[in-house]
């Protein structure tokens, strides 16, 4: 699993495919585009759910996730073993 760093048009930085499997958040913006941070499984994977993707920096491979203050677990994200009560 990768761990990326990218930039999207600014109109709409969500992915054209949904549900997604890993974690995603909007690190930044400027006029013209958004930064991305996201988890995938490979390069094919990042462009499948954003194809407008450009400036991809690979960040590292993980094999869990690692979240932050900055960047929280999603409400969304149902982890392995944890309840999917409402």
């Amino acid at each position: 699993m990768l761990r990326v760093r990218f930039e999207v048009a600014e109109e709409d930085y969500r992915p054209v495919k949904w549900p997604v499997k890993h974690p995603y958040w909007c690190s930044g913006y400027s006029d013209t585009y958004n930064i991305l941070v996201a988890y995938v499984d490979d390069l094919d994977q990042l462009l499948e759910l954003w194809p407008d993707a450009e400036n991809v920096d690979i960040m590292g491979e993980d094999t869990e996730y690692s979240f932050t203050d900055r960047f929280p677990k999603p409400d969304w994200l149902k982890l392995e073993g944890e309840s999917h009560d409402m």
